[in-house]
């Protein structure tokens, strides 16, 4: 009895020592997390070295303004002290918040038509079928190109540009709606049937819940593809907007106040992503727990 109990106890103690070291400490956990946040930060620091290396140089720097400098400007142009103007200055109000405006009402539109026309679409095969050929007819055509015809059909003013953007990013939203549909399957739609559960709550329980993480990625997509268009529908026939700025500054040689933009553009992308980012974990954490439990 003394034998078993004293090889007992050993590996008793050696078990909760096992377990006391499997738990890491607070301060590791810190340490990983600065560490990978350092990492993140190597890449940046490395391209603003770059950038001001060639800003120093005696030809490019004549076309690539000081870093210093361009970040000197963001804060004199697009910030204000004034908490009434939501600490905007005068060139973000008169270019920042049209673009961004532009930018996300064509997004929301394309999300609104891509969403109900590709469940419909992923519905009843036979739509899918006969709208096929023009679907793939407008994914192939160049939006750079139609911008003209924006401006023919709808005018001068935002219309053009809402309309091109929506246009421009409405594709991989339809097309991951349509394959998200399609892959719930028919035997999903079969139990509904069997069941006599309305169609109202086959739409938003069964179809868009199922279909939403291709959703989500098309979103994603398009999100970044409607800045690029933006930019392209605001370098004609616009009086203000980030992209106007952009060729205003080249035709001014205020280089500058142009990688100014570059940064604000870039400092938006990056908040877009991140926000998006936020909501998406948000709406699919559903998904990733059904995930975990089935890995």
């Amino acid at each position: 009895m003394n034998s078993r109990s004293s090889t007992a106890a050993p590996a008793q103690t050696q078990g909760v020592s096992v377990h006391r070291h499997a738990v890491p400490p607070a301060r590791n956990v810190w340490v990983s997390r600065a560490g990978r946040i350092g990492l993140r930060l190597i890449v940046p620091l490395l391209l603003l070295a770059a950038w001001w290396a060639m800003s120093r140089t005696p030809i490019n720097g004549l076309f690539i303004a000081d870093p210093a400098a361009a970040f000197g400007r963001v804060f004199q142009d697009y910030l204000s002290a004034n908490p009434r103007d939501f600490f905007l200055g005068p060139v973000a109000q008169e270019h920042f918040l049209p673009s961004i405006t532009r930018a996300l009402a064509g997004l929301a539109l394309a999300i609104l038509v891509g969403v109900s026309l590709g469940v419909a679409l992923g519905v009843v095969p036979v739509l899918a079928a006969l709208f096929q050929p023009l679907i793939h007819l407008g994914r192939s055509l160049p939006s750079p190109a139609l911008l003209g015809v924006f401006f023919f059909l709808f005018g001068t003013g935002d219309s053009p540009k809402i309309f091109l953007i929506a246009f421009s990013v409405v594709w991989p939203i339809l097309f991951n709606t349509i394959h998200g549909v399609e892959s719930i399957g028919a035997n999903r739609a079969q139990a509904a049937a069997v069941f006599k559960i309305r169609s109202r709550d086959v739409l938003f329980r069964i179809l868009l819940p199922g279909a939403s993480p291709k959703i989500f990625a098309g979103i994603r997509t398009a999100l970044a593809l409607s800045l690029i268009v933006m930019i392209i529908s605001e370098l004609q026939r616009s009086e203000n907007g980030l992209g106007y700025l952009l060729l205003s500054t080249q035709r001014d040689f205020d280089y500058t106040g142009f990688w100014a933009v570059l940064i604000v553009l870039a400092l938006v992308g990056v908040t877009f992503n991140f926000v998006f980012t936020i909501i998406e974990r948000r709406a699919l954490a559903w998904h990733r727990g059904a995930t975990d439990q089935h890995d």
